[in-house]
């Protein structure tokens, strides 16, 4: 306008404005049309937040009597940063296991046989409403071919584990073309799905698949196509996850010793590991020596909870990371504790410390960073 405005206070105005001071010596002062002024505006941060108050102004403005202008800050030097997790989780949960029983996967089984309580155990300490179903890679076979092995398990089954180490074995003498999406998707459509198969998967329940071979896939299909199908059994996404136990991408994996009678050899799972990276799965490698966290993590996952929660920022020193877990403090240790993941930028649990269904995390960790 151009009359003269007259300022009579400025003010800072909102939660987190001790952050802030300004200049202004408190006195009224008088702008004519076309002057200006100026004053500073201090920012010294007690903590790593974002601070969003105002700077209010209030004049002889007749439209704009008291006017804020948005004032922001980020960050403080090496101040703590601190986030909270909630470890979400799936009420009800289907979970089809693929199983490779071509020629090649005598070794390989034998782990899953030997390592199975692992996942059991969890979905029984969870108790969780689950369906657990077997099927195999084998497309050639009309009794297999997409159809379940045995019979579902649920959580009212007499002997959960001893039933499915008892499906899961199903000999190595299947198809040596080892076809997991043509197997799955013939599982989870028409006509097995309301025939043979009738009854495994239910509406509301999250649906998880997890194939165990030493191959990668020869189904025609593509990954992209696989997946887009998948991913159209539910309507809720995140209630779907694709996981393997596979050879290592690319150039596979090998463990053990041909002298020693146990020699495992898988070429790259690359179609499987696309696939799990695409739905939120796992990939855990079918040479690995530690069967048991591969299978508690994959029980972990299909029944929607994780074990790796991602920082918004990169701790500038992991010694003063401080972890809890519904405010007990937990050990940065590789067996039972947590231990800090640098490519991804997260905090991953590992055994007795991974945290249960609905419990709270919190993460709080020292920051260097330019201030905004």
């Amino acid at each position: 306008g151009l009359d003269p405005l007259t300022v009579t206070d400025i003010q800072l105005d909102g939660n987190g404005s001790s952050a802030f001071s300004h200049t202004w010596d408190g006195a009224e002062f008088t702008l004519e049309y076309g002057e200006s002024t100026s004053f500073e505006v201090n920012f010294t941060p007690a903590a790593w937040l974002e601070y969003d108050i105002d700077l209010l102004f209030t004049s002889n403005d007749q439209e704009d009597p008291e006017l804020p202008v948005d004032t922001l800050g980020t960050g403080a030097e090496d101040a703590s940063y601190e986030q909270s997790f909630t470890q979400d989780y799936f009420d009800e949960v289907d979970v089809m296991w693929v199983v490779d029983n071509s020629c090649s996967m005598d070794e390989e089984l034998q782990e899953v046989r030997d390592n199975f309580a692992a996942f059991v155990a969890e979905f029984s300490d969870l108790e969780l409403d689950y369906h657990l179903a077997v099927i195999t890679t084998d497309m050639d076979n009309p009794s297999h071919s997409g159809r379940i092995q045995g019979a579902v398990i649920t959580q009212d089954s007499s002997d959960p584990s001893a039933e499915f180490l008892t499906y899961v074995d199903q000999g190595s003498s299947g198809s040596g073309s080892e076809r997991g999406f043509d197997s799955t998707k013939a599982a989870l459509s028409e006509p097995l799905i309301s025939a043979d198969n009738a009854g495994f998967m239910r509406e509301d329940a999250a649906l998880s698949v997890i194939v165990v071979t030493d191959e990668n896939d020869s189904s025609s299909m593509s990954t992209s196509s696989f997946v887009s199908w998948f991913q159209g059994l539910k309507t809720d996404n995140e209630k779907l996850s694709f996981s393997a136990i596979c050879g290592d991408r690319m150039t596979g994996c090998s463990s053990g010793d041909v002298w020693s009678g146990s020699f495992l050899q898988a070429t790259g799972g690359d179609k499987y590991i696309d696939a799990s990276e695409d739905t939120d799965g796992i990939f855990a490698s079918i040479c690995t020596e530690n069967y048991d966290e591969a299978l508690q993590h994959l029980s972990l996952t299909a029944a929607g909870m994780t074990v790796s929660f991602i920082l918004d920022y990169e701790p500038s020193s992991l010694s003063d990371v401080v972890v809890t877990v519904e405010g007990s403090d937990i050990i940065n240790d590789s067996d039972n504790g947590w231990t800090y993941q640098a490519d991804t930028n997260s905090i991953v649990f590992h055994g007795t410390a991974i945290p249960g269904p609905g419990e709270t995390v919190y993460v709080s960790y020292p920051v260097s960073d330019s201030c905004n």
